[in-house]
C-alpha cells in the first residue's frame, strides 16, 4: 500500500456508500485559496491557515462516517474552524458551508432541517457580534441554505432507496419461502398419492408371479406401473415448471414489504382470473416496477393496485397520489410498456389529477 492509498484508508476507510465525489467537492475550497491568493498571509497567520486546513480535512472525512449522535460534533468543530479562519480570510465563509451541507446526514429530517438553522442563526450572530460585511454573510447564508436543503433532500433519497434494497431482499427470501412452501405441498400431495397406487401395483404384480397368473396380466400390471411413474413424473415437472417464475401474488408479497419500508399504504384489489403463466409473469413483474417507480420518485401515501377483467379485456391499474411532471418516459416505463406490448395490449397514463398507469390486454385464459 503507497503513501497516497494510506493516507485515504486513514482519511476515509472503504465504505460502499462513499466514492470520489468526496474529492470532488473539496473544489468549493478554491474560494478560500482564490482570496489567499490574493491576500497572501504570512508568519503566525500562514501556520493557523495551515493548522485549520489540516484540522478540516480530518474533521470532513471523518465526518462523512460518523455516526448521528457524533456528527454534531463534528459540524461544531467545522464552524470553530470557520471562525477562527474568517479573521485572517473572508472566503473562509465556505467552511460554513461545508458544515451546513453535513446536516443532510442527520439520521432523521427533522433534525437535519434544526441543524441547518443552527448552522444558519450561527453565521448570522457571529457575523454580526463581528460586524461582517455583506460580503462575507451573504454569500455564506445562500450557499449554505442552497447545498443544505440539496443535500437533505439527496439524503433523503438514499435512505428510501436503502430501506427498498433491504425490503425486496427480505420480501424475496420470504417469496423463495413461500414458494418452497408451494412445491412442498404439490409434491407431498402428488407424490404421496402416485407412489401409493404405484406401490400397490407393484406388490399386486409380485402376488400374481408367486400365483402363477399369466404373463400377459402380469405384463398389464407393470405396463400401468410403468405408465403411472411416467405420468407423475411429468406432474411433478409441471410442479416445480413455476419455481422462480414472478406470480402476481409473489409480487404483491415482495410490494407489501418494500411500501411500508417506504410508509407508503398499499391497497390491491386483484380478481380472481385464471392466466397462462407468462401473461402472469410479465404482468407481475410490471408491478414490481411500478411500484418501484412509486417508492423512489412519487410523493404519495397511498397506492392502489387493482386487476380486473372488463369483457373480453384484462385490466392492471396502478394509482397514486403524485404528479408526474415530467413527459420523458424513463428505462422503467419503456419496459412497462414492452412487457405489455409482448402480450398484444397497451400502457396508457394519466399524469393529472394524479398520477395512473393503466395496463390494457386482451384476455388469454390460463
Amino acid at each position: 500500500m503507497n503513501l497516497l492509498s494510506k493516507i485515504r484508508h486513514f482519511l476515509i476507510p472503504t465504505h460502499k456508500d462513499i466514492n470520489y465525489s468526496a474529492y470532488i467537492n473539496l473544489l468549493f475550497l478554491s474560494l478560500f485559496f482564490g482570496n489567499l491568493y490574493f491576500r497572501p498571509v504570512h508568519g503566525i497567520e500562514l501556520a493557523i491557515v495551515i493548522v485549520g486546513l489540516v484540522l478540516f480535512f480530518v474533521l470532513y472525512f471523518r465526518a462523512l462516517l460518523a455516526k448521528p449522535q457524533t456528527l454534531y460534533y463534528y459540524i461544531a468543530a467545522i464552524c470553530i474552524i470557520g471562525v477562527a479562519l474568517s479573521e485572517i480570510n473572508t472566503g473562509a465563509s465556505i467552511f460554513f458551508v461545508y458544515a451546513a451541507a453535513f446536516s443532510g446526514l442527520c439520521k432523521q429530517r427533522k433534525k437535519s432541517f434544526a441543524t441547518l438553522f443552527s448552522v444558519l442563526l450561527f453565521i448570522v450572530l457571529y457575523s454580526v457580534i463581528t460586524d461582517k460585511s455583506s460580503y462575507f454573510w451573504i454569500p455564506a447564508i445562500f450557499m449554505s441554505l442552497t447545498f443544505g436543503l440539496f443535500n437533505i433532500q439527496q439524503s433523503e433519497i438514499l435512505k428510501k432507496n436503502q430501506a427498498l434494497e433491504e425490503s425486496q431482499q427480505e420480501a424475496k427470501l420470504l417469496a423463495k419461502m413461500a414458494e418452497r412452501e408451494r412445491i412442498s405441498r404439490d409434491l407431498h400431495d402428488l407424490l404421496g398419492h402416485s407412489l401409493s397406487v404405484i406401490t400397490l401395483k407393484s406388490e399386486l404384480a409380485g402376488k400374481m408371479i408367486d400365483k402363477g397368473l399369466s404373463q400377459e396380466k402380469i405384463r398389464a400390471e407393470i405396463k400401468a406401473v410403468e405408465e403411472l411413474s411416467r405420468k407423475t413424473l411429468a406432474q411433478v415437472r409441471d410442479a416445480v415448471k413455476g419455481y422462480n417464475v414472478a406470480t402476481i401474488t409473489g409480487e404483491l408479497l415482495q410490494a407489501k414489504v418494500a411500501t411500508q419500508a417506504a410508509s407508503i399504504e398499499l391497497i390491491a384489489n386483484i380478481e380472481d382470473v385464471s392466466l397462462t403463466a407468462k401473461t402472469e409473469s410479465q404482468l407481475a413483474l410490471i408491478i414490481r416496477e411500478a411500484i418501484t417507480n412509486v417508492i423512489r420518485h412519487a410523493d404519495t401515501q397511498k397506492v392502489w393496485i387493482t386487476l380486473n377483467q372488463e369483457a373480453a379485456q384484462l385490466i392492471l391499474c396502478i394509482k397514486d397520489q403524485g404528479q408526474m411532471s415530467s413527459t420523458k418516459e424513463n428505462s422503467g416505463m419503456q419496459n412497462m410498456r414492452s412487457r405489455i406490448n409482448e402480450l398484444g395490449g397497451d400502457m396508457r397514463i394519466e399524469r393529472v389529477p394524479n398520477t395512473q398507469l393503466q395496463f390494457i390486454m386482451p384476455v388469454v385464459i390460463g
